[in-house]
């Protein structure tokens, strides 16, 4: 264990350093940057504007006539001065300069294309490229309590590998030859399309903890470790912080982990089974994750007691909604989802006691950590 202990300590020290350098290298003079708006809002007369690429995620203000640029890429000058290095790793403002709109990729224009509505575009665009939600858009989610949906997730990462071995295996039973081990060598190719995903949209917090775990699961299961462990989950934490120290500040990252928490702490009580795992588990999170989503987000309407049963729908839909999308017929449930979004126009707001919050965090540590006489944990 001390090995292990040092190895992250080098690996923090030494992506650390590597931070300070690109931040020494990124102030020193003016930036010329392509970014993509993650998030547009006006505030009394002039524009706020929120940026993100690899590197950085920042906030800039204009006076210019803008219009509707949500997610879309732009070049832009950015001055760089009077940046932190604890900005410059989380979230800063800086004055900017020259921004100019990038032209859409294709592969957008080709999602954009099949819808009418351009909110219905903008769902599905989130929903595989990790795009921005409008705002409206996103109270209505919240409202019906099915937002971790819509931002790519575990869940998301958990159906894709599901479909990438559907279609691997039988190409694997073809070629490779017999003395092989077939899982793992698809379990090592699925890791690396994965990791190409998570790279193309630009290392979502959460998707990116998903990736970790899922490859810490991949590692464990080889060498026949507890893969519902709550050791894995608080690896897969330090990983993740030590190869992004900017997720210590970021909101999705920390219910993503929760979710996981959840999940872990479920199977400790309840074995692992098919009724479980399918439905009971999607209204357990649910009612769990309550206290949680609401401590940050306060939209709440009566059908979000639906929510547990649309995730469970989700796990069927999402699949078909990539193939109809591939083959250009992606708007053949839209009136469903227009219909089902519009269910959530009307709501109320309430939010977790700051008391209540912490106490309920407590608690599920107390839960967590209480020793149990028959443990479910299942080994591979």
């Amino acid at each position: 264990m001390k090995w292990l202990n040092l190895s992250v300590l080098i690996c923090l020290l030494l992506n650390v350093g590597y931070q300070y350098y690109k931040y020494q290298k990124f102030i020193s003079h003016t930036q010329f940057i392509t970014a993509k708006i993650v998030n547009q809002y006006k505030k009394k007369n002039y524009w706020v504007l929120k940026l993100k690429n690899k590197n950085i995620e920042f906030y800039t203000t204009t006076k210019d006539d803008l219009k509707d640029i949500l997610n879309k890429n732009v070049e832009v000058g950015v001055i760089t001065k009077k940046i932190s290095f604890w900005d410059y790793i989380t979230k800063f403002y800086a004055p900017t300069f020259n921004l100019g709109i990038l032209e859409t990729p294709k592969y957008e224009k080709f999602i954009e294309k099949q819808h009418s509505d351009k909110k219905i575009a903008n769902i599905f665009k989130a929903l595989f490229f990790g795009d921005s939600l409008y705002y409206d858009t996103r109270q209505k989610l919240s409202a019906l309590g099915i937002s971790h949906l819509f931002a790519l997730s575990g869940l998301h990462l958990a159906i894709i590998s599901g479909v990438l071995y559907l279609l691997l295996t039988p190409i694997y039973n073809i070629f490779l030859p017999p003395y092989r081990n077939r899982n793992i060598c698809l379990g090592i190719t699925i890791l690396i399309i994965l990791f190409l995903y998570l790279w193309f949209v630009n290392f979502p917090p959460s998707l990116v903890r998903s990736f970790i775990m899922e490859s810490l699961v991949f590692v464990f299961a080889y060498f026949l470790r507890d893969i519902l462990s709550f050791k894995l989950l608080f690896l897969a934490i330090i990983v993740s912080l030590v190869l992004f120290p900017n997720f210590i500040v970021s909101i999705g990252f920390f219910l993503s982990v929760m979710g996981v928490f959840l999940i872990f702490l479920f199977f400790k009580y309840f074995k692992l089974n098919f009724i479980n795992g399918l439905i009971i588990l999607p209204i357990y999170l649910y009612i769990m994750m309550l206290p949680i989503a609401h401590y940050f987000f306060g939209n709440f309407n009566i059908y979000q007691l639906l929510s547990p049963f649309v995730t469970i729908l989700f796990n069927v839909l999402y699949p078909i909604e990539i193939i109809l999308h591939l083959i250009g017929l992606g708007n053949m449930f839209d009136e469903v989802i227009k219909s089902y979004l519009s269910l959530g126009d009307k709501y109320i707001t309430f939010y977790t006691p700051f008391w209540f919050f912490y106490g309920y965090l407590i608690i599920l540590g107390y839960l967590a950590s209480k020793p149990l006489h028959n443990q479910n944990h299942y080994r591979l």
